[in-house]
């Protein structure tokens, strides 16, 4: 059975008055809820043309009557309005829904008079149909123990405003003995709080939706060894013209989650609702995946000849660039061998955003060695290094993307056993670890940060903002269930 888009996009995102500054928040307007009620109603009908209606077995004065085979034979779709509902939730109703419904009957009718008695039976089919059916139910969101969301059915009524049947076969006179107590049997059917519409929309939301809420992920694995959580701080606060909800949006080391020891920054403030969707980001959700990083030893690398462009790392190179070269003290002290550079991050790499840019600032050890015959390696040099790296970012895929636009790097020598001119400097940052640094940061940004939607709903016409301390995400939705 399909998922209701109404209990999707509810579902996304769940959460209210925090009681920590959260790492992402989510704004969902009452535009994406009215869209979500039309392909809702386009899944229900799916849902409710065909089903099975129980046989009924009655009795009208003297006809005794057994109707069966019954199942609906179409949904008409009705009008509906969401309306959000302050601590509670949302409200869901409609009118003007259509039920066409078609079945078999057979009858018995006995009847005395005088010394005579008069027998009939019959058997044929019919078709009803009720009309100005309405419905409303209230759907309660909130969160579980765990930090995720949670949503109920309550209070579902349907009235069903009128209904008329037909007969096919058999004798007219008799169907109006039963016909009224048909149709009223029928109208309850389908109408009240147990009836079928209401047992369609409970089932929707409290089977359906819920199964829905556990794709949701709220958790996230990151190359196997972050966890990127996304968990609820709070139950949902609603407003007249959207919910909005409050995410931890914190990166955790897999194996040990501990919060960061530091907090996230207060997010930008906006009263916008001209989108279906709003999520803001933190630049807390990167700073605290930089924070476990550094922490676990995740910045650290061995750059090897395998890393660069052919033969950059050797100490002797006759006919080409190579480090040997450029740094004549190398390829004198240590020739026909190559070098070794064991790159790591001194402090956590640092994002902020603000005024339209988004900058990474970073700082490390670059330290060099020397293979020597049998696999050993001898110090020479060690490089003191910062960057300030500019970044665009882009949303594709319901994932934050992001590319280098600017490296500056600079080095200073920190302690060296080898002379190193401004020349060898300049190489080494350009050559060597420019050429390996750009490329990574990329592959990086081309992996693409998640955020936490599920699979069957997309973002269109999406616009990225990027303000102090956060990125805005402005979006309509599609759903594609």
């Amino acid at each position: 059975m399909q998922q209701v888009c109404l209990l999707t996009v509810v579902s996304l995102f769940v959460t209210s008055a925090q009681c920590k500054t959260p790492g992402l928040q989510t704004r969902i307007t009452d535009r994406a809820l009215e869209y979500a009620t039309e392909v809702a109603l386009d899944i229900l009908s799916k849902q409710v043309t065909g089903q099975q209606i129980p046989d009924q077995h009655g009795q009208s004065g003297d006809v005794k009557f057994d109707i069966t085979g019954m199942n609906v034979k179409q949904f008409t779709k009705p009008s509906s309005r969401v309306s959000l509902i302050q601590n509670v939730g949302l409200s869901w109703s409609t009118s003007g829904t259509g039920l066409a419904i078609h079945g078999d009957f057979k009858y018995k009718y006995r009847k005395g008079i005088l010394n005579f008695r008069i027998k009939i039976s019959d058997h044929g089919s019919f078709d009803l149909k009720a009309n100005s059916i309405n419905f409303q139910i209230k759907i309660e969101i909130g969160m579980d123990g765990t930090g995720r969301p949670t949503m109920k059915a309550v209070g579902c009524s349907c009235n069903v405003g009128s209904a008329d049947i037909k007969f096919h076969g058999g004798a007219a006179w008799i169907y109006n003995l039963f016909s009224g107590q048909l149709e009223n049997t029928l109208k309850d059917m389908v109408g009240g709080g147990n009836g079928l519409l209401c047992k369609q929309l409970n089932t929707l939301i409290d089977v359906n939706g819920m199964k829905s809420l556990q794709k949701l992920p709220v958790t996230v694995q990151i190359a196997k060894r972050f966890l990127l959580d996304y968990r609820f701080l709070s139950k949902p606060s609603f407003q007249t013209k959207f919910m909005e909800t409050y995410h931890k949006g914190e990166v955790y080391w897999n194996a040990v989650p501990v919060d960061a020891p530091f907090a996230a920054p207060p997010l930008l403030k906006s009263s916008d609702t001209s989108r279906m969707m709003y999520i803001w980001l933190s630049d807390y959700v990167f700073n605290t995946m930089s924070y476990n990083a550094l922490k676990y030893n995740q910045l650290q690398y061995n750059v090897t000849n395998k890393d660069l462009p052919s033969g950059v790392l050797n100490t002797t190179c006759p006919q080409s660039t190579c480090i040997g070269k450029i740094i004549k003290a190398i390829g004198t002290k240590f020739p026909n061998t190559t070098v070794m550079l064991y790159m790591k991050s001194t402090s956590m790499p640092n994002m902020t955003v603000q005024n339209g840019s988004t900058v990474v600032n970073a700082s490390g050890d670059i330290v060099f060695f020397a293979q020597q015959p049998g696999g050993k390696y001898t110090y020479f040099l060690t490089l003191s290094a910062t960057m300030s790296t500019t970044i665009s970012l882009m949303i594709q895929n319901e994932k934050v993307f992001a590319k280098v636009l600017k490296l500056p790097i600079s080095v200073t020598v920190k302690d060296s056993k080898i002379p190193v001119s401004p020349e060898g400097l300049n190489f080494i940052v350009k050559g060597i670890v420019s050429v390996f640094v750009e490329p990574k940061l990329n592959e990086l940004g081309a992996a693409g940060f998640p955020l936490p939607v599920i699979n069957s709903v997309h973002f269109t016409n999406t616009q990225l903002t990027v303000a102090k301390d956060t990125l805005l995400i402005a979006t309509d939705l599609k759903y594609s269930g």
